[in-house]
């Protein structure tokens, strides 16, 4: 019986050091980035409404970037541009303090940087790309570190209190101790994996969306060269220009790809079934793929077709072979 009482006091120490150190490193952090995220609404809001601001997509940028260095956080943890021009679109749709006039005046504003957004970003560079390796990097050895201090605390604290009620020691308590420090990183790993499936999905800086967009269509490249495809990347093909083109047996497979996590917002799906459906209207093209990492959030039902299908990047080399 004192043998569970030492393995449960020692389990339930590692789970309240692991939450305190979470709350004051990676917590706090999330915390900063969601002031600054408010600090930047609140910022060109009151530009927008007091001095007739145009917001400009590089402004944005440069805002993003300036606090993030302000609150001493990543811009890549920041809202995107576009989700701060949606935050302000949606607060000056919704006040009542601002006259019908300007309101109005101020959406056509924002509809200029809107027009921006609509473009096709940019291919971000090799430094980018290391940039969001090494902080994801960073996190992570954050978190395990945090897991394996609180698991050795933990074991050493059911030791202590054995040691405490005998003041003697004894090998089959450091036994116990190991049980504590395997049951408590067992436990905190659970606890990780249970707190990734109930956050919410947000949708990352648009740096960081070109980033990851990018690092997908590197490893679809690899797939097609491993399975010998014929492709070619981004042809233009009557103004379009799908990230893939692979040719099979007499037939034009294009493939869009597109890093998608969560939910997809309303206007990004909207313009992408029209994407698809150029392309598969166009005479060089019999087939489109849309390629994600995975598809459970996507709502397939909107997109797919006779011509049309979404498939997750395992799926890609089967599916393209049984197009064939």
């Amino acid at each position: 019986m004192d043998g569970y009482i030492q393995t449960g006091l020692g389990i339930l120490v590692s789970l309240i050091l692991f939450v305190i150190g979470y709350r004051q490193t990676i917590g706090a952090k999330k915390e900063r980035a969601k002031n600054a995220s408010n600090s930047i609404h609140r910022a060109i809001m009151r530009r927008m409404v007091l001095e007739d601001y145009a917001p400009v997509y590089k402004d944005l940028t440069r805002i993003i970037e300036g606090k993030a260095r302000e609150f001493k956080i990543s811009s890549n943890d920041l809202l995107s541009e576009e989700q701060v021009l949606n935050s302000l679109y949606t607060e000056v749709f919704d006040s009542d303090l601002i006259s019908p006039s300007q309101r109005i005046e101020i959406e056509q504003r924002l509809g200029s940087a809107f027009a921006k957004i609509e473009q096709k970003p940019s291919k971000p560079s090799l430094k980018d790309y290391q940039r969001l390796n090494l902080e994801r990097a960073s996190k992570k050895e954050s978190v395990n570190a945090m897991v394996l201090s609180a698991s050795l605390l933990g074991a050493l604290s059911s030791i202590l209190f054995k040691f405490y009620q005998t003041k003697t020691l004894e090998m089959e308590w450091l036994f116990c101790g190991l049980g504590v420090l395997i049951g408590s990183i067992a436990v905190l790993t659970a606890l990780i994996f249970y707190r990734k499936t109930k956050e919410k999905e947000i949708s990352p800086s648009r740096g960081t969306a070109r980033i990851v967009s990018t690092a997908l269509e590197s490893d679809i490249a690899k797939i097609l060269k491993k399975n010998k495809f014929d492709f070619v990347i981004e042809p233009n093909i009557g103004g379009l220009r799908p990230d893939f083109l692979v040719s099979l047996n007499g037939k034009n497979i294009a493939i869009e790809v597109k890093a998608w996590r969560g939910p997809v917002p309303l206007h990004l799906l909207r313009r992408t079934i029209d994407y698809l459906q150029k392309l598969v209207h166009s005479e060089k093209i019999d087939q489109a793929f849309l390629v994600t990492q995975k598809k459970e959030s996507i709502p397939t039902g909107s997109l797919e077709s006779n011509h049309i299908s979404v498939v997750s990047i395992n799926e890609l080399a089967n599916k393209l072979k049984k197009a064939a």
